[in-house]
């Protein structure tokens, strides 16, 4: 019988991370904190918290996770806050695990300080901060020469396999407005095609929305997750923050929309390289770009973990949410 999606037993991950990370076990408590794309475990003694993540994602082999290691030290030595990857015994950061659907790679990262940004509370100067984190993180990848083993966030990636499974899905669903979609992706494309070659590309994060940007109560900023980070568009990278999807276009989340662009700008605009283009196109090119691929591709991962009702449920939701976009910035 194939297997799709196994949860490892706690006990084996605080076995490997003694074995493997030289972690005590006396006095340790080792257990799942979180399932979505990836499974999360946390090891914890006294006042200490480390995270592994078990990835998931089929693609996602070792030499990716080096290299998403490389990518978060490469910040680190910058001088800005990341949930830094802790090494095995032996120096390497990626651990490949045999489970019985397979080899699937894990990494240890050490916790981020504070807590998740709250969408609700943040305020302009926060929010400023925030761009100002951006554009230090752009910076400091640009520095990062080397071609790194990360997938490509673009159209080819985002939009095509999303598409192909979004039409096999309609199978089961035949709600699902398949001509829509067909036109957004096209237009998306369109506008790829007919305005891109001019925007910032490079390293990018890949999912930076406000779960994966911690605050202290001092206020440091701390970046984490970056499991999705490949090369993109700078202004998709920041599409994800600025975008406030869930909101609709109702005004008074119009309104907090371009207070947040606003304040967010003011904080980016000392990398001084983001065109107005480029900002239009956050609203009107990636965040349906994102959506799309939400949709698709990434509810296709949590199928195993959510079960068909609530992909459903997600899907119907955000594809309402898409039609009032796209009648509103298109």
């Amino acid at each position: 019988m194939q297997i799709v999606r196994s949860t490892l037993a706690a006990e084996e991950i605080l076995q490997l991370l003694t074995r493997d990370y030289g972690y005590p076990r006396e006095g340790a408590v080792t257990m799942l904190e979180y399932r979505g794309v990836n499974d999360v475990y946390r090891y914890s003694r006294g006042d200490l918290s480390v995270f592994l993540k078990v990835y998931a994602r089929p693609g996602v082999d070792c030499d990716a996770v080096e290299a998403e290691a490389e990518v978060v030290n490469t910040l680190q030595r910058a001088g800005l806050s990341v949930a830094a990857p802790i090494p095995l015994l032996d120096g390497r950061y990626a651990l490949q695990l045999e489970t019985p659907e397979g080899a699937r790679p894990a990494a240890l990262f050490a916790e981020a300080e504070g807590a998740p940004c709250d969408n609700e509370t943040l305020d302009a100067a926060q929010t400023a901060a925030i761009g100002q984190l951006f554009a230090a993180m752009h910076t400091a990848l640009d520095a990062l020469t080397a071609s790194l083993k990360r997938w490509r966030l673009d159209e080819t990636t985002f939009l095509d396999p999303s598409l192909e499974l979004l039409e096999e899905y309609s199978h089961f669903d035949r709600e699902l407005d398949l001509s829509f979609l067909r036109a957004v992706i096209g237009e998306i494309k369109t506008r790829l095609r007919a305005q891109s070659g001019a925007w910032n590309w490079g390293l990018c994060h890949g999912d930076l929305y406000t779960g994966n940007i911690h605050r202290s109560s001092q206020g440091t900023l701390t970046l984490l997750d970056f499991d999705f980070c490949g090369y993109s568009w700078r202004a998709y990278d920041i599409a994800s923050f600025l975008g406030i999807f869930g909101g609709g276009v109702r005004p008074e989340t119009l309104a907090r929309r371009d207070r947040r662009r606003e304040a967010f700008l003011r904080g980016y605009e000392r990398a001084g390289n983001l065109s107005a283009a480029e900002i239009e196109a956050v609203t009107t090119v990636f965040v349906p770009f994102r959506r799309i691929f939400n949709m698709g591709y990434l509810y296709h991962q949590l199928l195993y973990v959510w079960g068909n009702r609530l992909r459903r449920e997600q899907i119907h939701q955000d594809l309402r949410l898409l039609k009032e976009w796209v009648g509103y910035y298109w």
